[in-house]
């Protein structure tokens, strides 16, 4: 996607994956600690603490898809993290809730989040930070809209 010949474009594509990359090994080290994966913690973030959530409703929480999903919660299951239970109003549908030991570490990957961006926040002027959210909306926009040419 060059101009010309001798004005070259910046591959803001490469930013978003190497920055991604290195936020994702953060993660993934941390998770190791703790016995888990960086997808597992994640799972466990999006599921709510007090009422569960369905099982239909979490893969679009995560952008994942059912089948990697599926192997997620019986690994969080037979884990000890979360249990299933079926809706009183369809018995084919399960809502996932979390036990002691899922909240526990729900608990430790949300402070891990919160600290990582309070460090990031701290580095960062509030004014930067305004004009970085507006980037990443138009970057995002603007991949849906190509994606939807296809």
């Amino acid at each position: 996607m060059e101009k010309n010949n001798t004005e070259k474009v910046d591959n803001i594509d490469l930013l978003l994956k190497s920055t991604w990359i290195s936020v994702s090994k953060m993660y993934s080290e941390m998770a190791s600690e703790y016995d888990s994966t960086a997808v597992q913690a994640l799972t466990l973030l999006k599921i709510d603490p007090k009422e569960g959530t369905r099982s239909t409703n979490l893969g679009p929480k995560m952008a994942i898809e059912p089948t990697s999903l599926t192997r997620i919660i019986k690994i969080l299951e037979d884990n000890g993290y979360i249990y299933k239970e079926k809706t009183t109003s369809d018995k084919r549908e399960v809502i996932i809730k979390l036990t002691e030991k899922g909240l526990k570490h729900r608990n430790i990957s949300k402070d891990v989040v919160v600290n990582f961006n309070k460090a990031v926040i701290d580095k960062v002027s509030p004014e930067k930070l305004e004009i970085f959210k507006e980037v990443m909306d138009i970057i995002l926009k603007t991949a849906n809209e190509l994606n939807k040419k296809k």
